[in-house]
C-alpha cells in the first residue's frame, strides 16, 4: 500500500533531533506546503540532511580508496625545477698507439670524440575535479562523518590516476625505442614461456646475456657506437605476472638450491609490453629516462560563482629512452642477427721484396697481410694484423756469416744492422713467419722473406749537422787557437 508524503513527514517529525521539531513545523497540525516550505528553506539545508537520513535509513558513510604506487617510480630522476633540456655525452673509446722512443706526435692534436642527445620537458598532463560543498553537505549527517574522507579519497584517486598514466608512459618508452632505431635486440624463444622447459630457456637466455654486458663492454645491446658494460645493481629484468608465476612455480619451485637460478638483478613486473610478443626483458636500470619537473597538487581554487572548490594536479617532465642504454626483449620472433664479418687471407708479402741497408744503419720493411673482407658494410675493417716473427740471416758470397745481436728487426718492423763482422754487399735475408688463426675455422700459416744489401756505412761531418742545415748560419772551419782577451 503507497505511503502519503504527509505520514512520511508526520513519521520524520516525531523521529527527529529535538533541533528538527523546533525548526520543522508538525506535519500533524501544519499544512503540507508549510512544512515543505521550512524543509527546503536555505538556511535549513542541515534539517534537510537530517531528514534524508531519517528517510532513507543511512547507518553510517565509508569510503573506500587505496593509495597505489607503481614499480617503475624506483627508476625516476630526482626532480628539477629550473631548465628546459638537458644534454648527455657519452665519450667513445680511444684508439691504441704504438709506443715509440722516437715518436714525434707530441704537438699533433688529438680530438677525442662525443656522441650527445638531449631530452627536454614535454606536455603537462593536467589532473582536475570540483567539489561543492553546498552539494556534498547535503548527502551527509550533521556529524559529517564520512565527508573528509571522501574528500581525501577523491585527491588518493586523482594521484592513482597519476600512476597509472606515468606508468604507462614510462612502458612506452620501450615501443619508441623500438621504432625511432633499427630496432632494439631480440633474443628469440622457442615458444611462449608458458612451461618449465621455455621458463628454463628463458632464465638460461637472461642469465647469459647479463654475463656478456659484464665481462666486456659490448655495443651489441645499446643504440651508439659506444661500448658499455654492466654489474648486477645497474641491470634490471623485466616480465609480466605471467611469466613471473611460471618462472617460480614450475623452475625455481623444483629446486633444492634456488639460490642458482633465481636471477640476481633487480625484478620489475609489469602489466604487459607495448611490443607484440615480447614477454620479458634484460635492461640497464637508465634505459627509461624520466625526470619529474615541476610537477605537484596546486593549491585548490574557490568560486563563489557556483560555491565549488577546484582542485588540479599537473604532470610534467622529461621523459625518452636512453640510448647508450642496453636492451634486450625475449620474443618469440625473430632473433636480431649479429653482423658476421668474414676475413679471407691469401698471403703474406714484403713490399718491396729487395732492400738496401748500410752497415750499421736500419731500413723499414713493410709487411702487408693480404686478403679480403666480407660483411663490412663500413669499410673500415681491413686484413690485419700486418704481424710476423723475423728471422734474419746473412751470406757473403756462398759463404754464412755470423750475425750478432745488433742486427735484428724490432717491433715497428725495422732491421738494424751491426757495425762490425759485416761488409759492403753481404746479403741479409729477413725471413716473417705469420699464423692467421680463425676462431671459426683452420689456422693458416705463412712466410714471406725480404733481401737487404748491405751498403756502404753512412758518413756524417759536422757540416752535415742541424748547424748547417740552417740557412742562416755560416760554418766557418778555422785551425787558430783562441785566446782571451786582455
Amino acid at each position: 500500500m503507497a505511503v502519503k508524503n504527509s505520514s512520511i513527514l508526520t513519521r520524520a517529525w516525531l523521529n527527529g533531533t529535538n533541533s528538527f521539531q523546533e525548526r520543522i513545523p508538525n506535519p500533524a497540525v501544519n499544512s503540507y506546503a508549510n512544512v515543505v516550505a521550512h524543509l527546503f528553506a536555505p538556511m535549513n539545508n542541515d534539517m534537510f540532511n537530517e531528514f534524508s537520513m531519517l528517510l532513507n535509513g543511512l547507518n553510517a558513510t565509508y569510503v573506500d580508496a587505496k593509495r597505489w604506487t607503481h614499480g617503475l617510480r624506483a627508476l625516476k630522476k630526482p626532480a628539477s625545477d629550473w631548465g628546459n633540456s638537458e644534454r648527455h655525452v657519452a665519450v667513445k673509446y680511444l684508439q691504441a698507439h704504438a709506443g715509440r722512443w722516437d715518436d714525434e706526435t707530441l704537438l699533433k692534436c688529438e680530438r677525442p670524440e662525443f656522441v650527445e642527445w638531449f631530452y627536454s620537458v614535454g606536455e603537462p598532463r593536467r589532473y582536475e575535479f570540483s567539489w561543492s560543498k553546498t552539494e556534498l553537505h547535503r548527502a551527509f549527517a550533521a556529524d559529517g562523518y564520512g565527508y573528509d574522507d571522501l574528500l581525501s579519497a577523491t585527491i588518493t584517486q586523482m594521484l592513482n590516476s597519476v600512476e597509472v598514466d606515468e606508468m604507462d608512459i614510462m612502458l612506452q618508452m620501450f615501443a619508441e625505442a623500438d621504432h625511432r632505431t633499427n630496432g632494439l635486440f631480440r633474443y628469440q624463444l622457442s615458444d611462449v614461456p608458458t612451461t618449465k622447459a621455455v621458463a628454463e630457456e628463458l632464465m638460461i637466455g637472461v642469465r647469459a646475456l647479463a654475463k656478456r654486458m659484464q665481462v666486456k663492454p659490448t655495443m651489441l645491446y645499446n643504440q651508439i657506437p659506444v661500448p658499455v658494460t654492466e654489474d648486477p645493481s645497474t641491470l634490471i629484468y623485466w616480465c609480466t605476472p605471467e611469466v613471473d608465476a611460471v618462472t617460480d612455480v614450475t623452475l625455481l619451485a623444483t629446486l633444492f638450491h634456488m639460490d642458482k637460478a633465481e636471477v640476481e638483478y633487480r625484478k620489475i613486473v609489469i602489466p604487459e609490453f607495448p611490443i607484440p610478443n615480447v614477454y620479458a626483458a634484460l635492461t640497464s636500470e637508465d634505459f627509461i629516462y624520466y625526470r619529474d619537473f615541476m610537477t605537484g597538487l596546486e593549491p585548490p581554487f574557490y568560486n563563489p560563482g557556483n560555491r565549488t572548490l577546484k582542485y588540479y594536479y599537473w604532470a610534467n617532465g622529461m621523459i625518452g629512452f636512453n640510448p647508450a642504454a642496453n636492451c634486450v626483449l625475449f620474443t618469440t620472433e625473430e632473433a636480431t642477427t649479429i653482423p658476421t664479418i668474414t676475413v679471407t687471407t691469401t698471403g703474406l708479402s714484403f713490399d718491396p721484396a729487395t732492400v738496401n741497408v748500410p752497415i750499421g744503419g736500419e731500413v723499414q720493411l713493410n709487411l702487408d697481410l693480404t686478403g679480403t673482407v666480407a660483411g663490412d658494410a663500413s669499410g673500415k675493417i681491413g686484413v690485419e694484423p700486418d704481424s710476423a716473427l723475423f728471422e734474419v740471416s746473412g751470406m757473403r758470397g756462398d759463404n754464412a756469416i755470423v750475425l750478432n745481436s745488433r742486427t735484428y728487426v724490432d717491433n715497428y718492423g725495422r732491421l738494424h744492422v751491426q757495425r762490425s763482422g759485416i761488409e759492403v754487399g753481404d746479403v741479409l735475408t729477413v725471413t716473417a713467419k705469420s699464423s692467421y688463426i680463425n676462431p671459426s675455422g683452420a689456422t693458416t700459416e705463412y712466410t714471406a722473406t725480404c733481401t737487404a744489401t748491405v751498403t756502404a756505412e753512412a758518413t756524417h761531418t759536422a757540416k752535415e749537422c742541424a748547424v748547417a742545415s740552417d740557412p742562416y748560419i755560416e760554418y766557418t772551419d778555422t785551425t787558430d787557437e783562441a785566446t782571451a782577451s786582455e
